[in-house]
């Protein structure tokens, strides 16, 4: 198995338990933009930081995009707290990794988050063939 952390964008990966967006309408940021600290520190996700927009929309931000002042903070670059809901056997594109989640790009081309806790298997050499076989097959 690959160490997710380290996988390099574009690893086709095989998600080995399914996962459901949690949050249908999620916060997006755009650089320079006010949001509100809701939760500083999560023990399961650390790295990630509960905001809420000027619009009132909320969602998990990776801690390093923004920068915190107090109760408030600056969002640093552009971003969307959009997840993705995945199958298992579904095989995806891991866009980037950070704090335990992966922006993948699913077999219908939806974007978005999922949790790595024990959910993507990163496709390493030995195991090229079996994803190229279920990519085939889809």
């Amino acid at each position: 198995m690959v160490p997710l952390q380290q996988v390099d964008s574009g690893t086709m990966a095989l998600v080995v338990a399914g996962y459901e967006a949690q949050y249908p309408d999620p916060l997006t940021m755009n650089s320079g933009g006010a949001l509100k600290i809701v939760k500083r520190r999560n023990e399961e996700w650390p790295g990630w930081v509960f905001c809420e927009s000027q619009s009132g929309k909320r969602g998990w931000v990776p801690e390093k995009s923004i920068k915190i002042d107090g109760e408030t903070a600056v969002a640093q670059q552009n971003y969307v707290a959009r997840e993705v809901t995945v199958m298992e056997g579904e095989i995806v594109r891991i866009e980037s990794v950070e704090s335990g989640w992966a922006w993948v790009t699913n077999m219908t081309d939806a974007t978005g988050w999922v949790p790595l806790n024990r959910r993507i298997v990163a496709s390493a050499a030995s195991n090229q063939a079996r994803v190229r076989g279920l990519i085939a097959r889809t």
